[in-house]
């Protein structure tokens, strides 16, 4: 029996147009009667810190996190996030035809546990650039802490003694601690006098014969290593100089950096974003937060997506484009100083807990 040409050709002209669809459908275009053919689509992938949250799209519960919605068309959307014992996430989000807007959700726990991390006492707070660990001054003695070490799953911080003061450099007349650019010495300055310790343990102190000459260095270095961005991120002419200013807080990813201008007689508070390419919603230049707040400050948390904002005896969380600031603490604060551990399980702070104690390091949970 011969095969009908016809027969043939017919099945043949389905499959091309099966697989034509199935192309149609992977590349984000969906059926749409309304317009007599296909329509562009787009897509959320919606993420949560801690996951497995409701995630709700225009008010209708969509799924649950980290998973995709899809056969969104281009435009608005309101997305809220929502979990069990945790504070709310949501905002307007963007879908752009055959794009995925992607977001993550920090959710703070609505009644977060405070864990000590010292005892005996803490001062002088410093945080490196990188966000990775932090200085402070105990009594006689000089501490390292790792943001960045897990114990039994979960972070436990435990400082590490670096140090013990000496007669000719006593650390209760210190009155500044910061790290070197590669963050591998830690410089303590008492008036004119510093002492240059290595991040080790029993380091031993170099004596500084001119601080302003060391700090010079150090900050000329810096100056060097953010020229270097500037043309790794190739950024314009226009923020080159904000780029490079000693003033503007590079984040731990080194793809944005916070800058502050005054407007009105208020401060506004700035991120400049040269990621490539640039996420879906995003801008280059963004406006985060204005106040008249003069003692407001703003600190990077690990993920480079969030800030610790401390206004007063209030310590919030910001996502990074201004929106969803959530109170995590409300207390008295011995230093205005906040600290992310880097799988951001904790915020640290230094506070007292009652006015007989000490101010020690305290974490925050998030988890």
């Amino acid at each position: 029996m011969r095969n009908n040409p016809l027969a043939v050709f017919g099945v043949l002209a389905i499959m091309i147009v099966i697989a034509g669809g199935v192309i149609l459908y992977a590349s984000g275009f969906r059926l749409d009667l309304s317009q007599g053919g296909f329509a562009k689509t787009g897509m959320i992938l919606a993420k949560s810190v801690p996951d497995g949250a409701k995630v709700f799209l225009d008010e209708e519960l969509s799924g649950a996190t980290d998973s995709t919605i899809g056969s969104l068309k281009p435009g608005s959307y309101h997305l809220k996030i929502e979990k069990e014992g945790f504070l709310s996430w949501e905002k307007d989000v963007e879908v752009k035809e055959e794009l995925v807007t992607s977001v993550t959700a920090l959710l703070p726990p609505r009644s977060p546990s405070l864990t000590a991390i010292t005892q005996n006492g803490a001062k002088l707070v410093t945080a490196s650039a990188s966000g990775e660990k932090a200085a402070f001054l105990s009594g006689s003695k000089l501490y390292l802490l790792s943001l960045n070490s897990s114990f039994l799953g979960f972070l436990r911080i435990r400082p590490q003694e670096i140090a013990t003061e000496t007669s000719d450099f006593p650390f209760s007349k210190v009155t500044r601690i910061e790290f070197s650019p590669n963050e591998d010495q830690l410089l303590l300055i008492a008036g004119s006098k510093g002492n240059l310790f290595s991040i080790r343990i029993g380091a031993t102190a170099t004596g500084v014969s001119s601080v302003t000459t060391l700090r010079t260095q150090w900050q000329n270095l810096v100056k060097e290593q953010r020229a270097d961005a500037v043309k790794t991120l190739e950024i314009t002419e226009e923020f080159k100089d904000l780029a490079l200013a000693l003033t503007s807080v590079w984040s731990p990813d080194e793809r944005k950096f916070l800058y502050e201008k005054a407007e009105g007689g208020k401060r506004q508070f700035w991120v400049a974003n040269f990621t490539d390419p640039l996420p879906v919603g995003d801008e280059t230049n963004r406006k985060v937060l204005e106040t008249e707040n003069k003692s407001l400050k703003l600190f990077w948390m690990a993920n480079s997506q969030n800030f610790i904002v401390i206004e007063d005896s209030t310590v919030s969380i910001l996502d990074r484009d201004g929106s969803n600031k959530r109170e995590i603490f409300t207390g008295t604060l011995a230093e205005k100083i906040a600290l992310s551990s880097t799988d951001l399980a904790q915020v640290i702070i230094l506070t007292s807990i009652s006015s007989k104690s000490s101010a020690n390091l305290y974490g925050i949970s998030l988890h």
